[in-house]
């Protein structure tokens, strides 16, 4: 039976749920739940309490240690009860819906006319995804350091980029990986000292992780860092090219693909074989 319930996360009019409500039928009711922690547990209450309706749940990827490349399909989601597995819906193959809204295919179909020139655009988000390597390393090196510990810090840091959600992003100088080693360790102390067994050294896995996200690496080549890096970094790590192709900043750059989404009179699911692939899961 088709899925009529579809839980995700975000906020009413969230990129999240705009983007869903473009791509899936008509009969499936999309309701956010707005953070992740909790949304595997509405889910499985919502199975229980509505009865008549097939639910499921669709979430961020994040960032994890899988490095295969993408197949442009969801992946299923499923977590553990009782020594079984229950499955509770997909979680996105790239790491965030903005992955999918920077994606240079996207950004010409939604904005057409008025979208960067198409090779210019490519350059300046492969651009973006070099100065973010070290960064983008050091992040994925702390969500894989704090996995399924208590009172997790933020895995991000710098200046506030935008207020409206609170998004914070180094100034170039912090990029580095000289300074992404040193925030990732400073972080790292911080949060054991409140331990009572320290973890593995969170700096050599920032080393291993390294050279997969710099080009050439397997979470760089052929276009994966929209898979496998945050697409708000790689957004935010192109502000000034965006300037220059005529955007007032990156989340203008956002809603501006966002309404074109919704404005488009095509088949915006047709756009990416994922999105395809997830209306074809939720219909089947």
């Amino acid at each position: 039976m088709p899925v009529n319930i579809l839980y995700c996360e975000g906020i009413s009019k969230s990129p999240d749920v705009q983007v869903l409500g473009a791509i899936l039928p008509s009969g499936c009711v999309v309701r956010p739940a707005g953070s992740k922690q909790g949304l595997a547990q509405r889910i499985l209450g919502a199975k229980d309490v509505i009865s008549g309706s097939v639910i499921a749940g669709l979430r961020d990827r994040d960032f994890d240690h899988d490095d295969s490349p993408p197949s442009g399909t969801p992946r299923d989601w499923y977590i553990t009860e009782n020594n079984r597995q229950v499955p509770l819906g997909w979680y996105w193959e790239r790491k965030e819906i903005e992955n999918y809204l920077i994606d240079p295919k996207v950004v010409k179909r939604a904005l057409g006319e008025d979208a960067p020139p198409a090779e210019e655009y490519r350059a300046a988000l492969k651009n973006s995804a070099s100065k973010i390597a070290a960064y983008t390393a050091a992040r994925i090196a702390l969500s894989l350091y704090l996995r399924n510990r208590p009172s997790l810090p933020n895995n991000s840091w710098g200046e506030e980029r935008d207020k409206k959600e609170s998004y914070r992003f180094p100034k170039d100088r912090g990029l580095t990986e000289a300074n992404c080693k040193s925030e990732l360790n400073n972080i790292i102390k911080q949060y054991e000292q409140r331990l009572s067994s320290p973890r593995l050294n969170s700096l050599d896995e920032f080393d291993r992780l390294l050279p997969t996200c710099c080009p050439g690496g397997s979470r760089f080549q052929q276009q994966n860092y929209l898979t496998f890096f945050a697409g708000k970094d790689l957004l935010y790590g192109m502000r000034e090219q965006l300037s220059s192709f005529g955007f007032e900043s990156p989340l203008m750059f956002r809603q501006r693909i966002l309404k074109g989404i919704e404005d488009s009179a095509e088949d915006v699911w047709t756009w990416l074989p994922e999105w395809l692939r997830l209306r074809e899961l939720i219909t089947s």
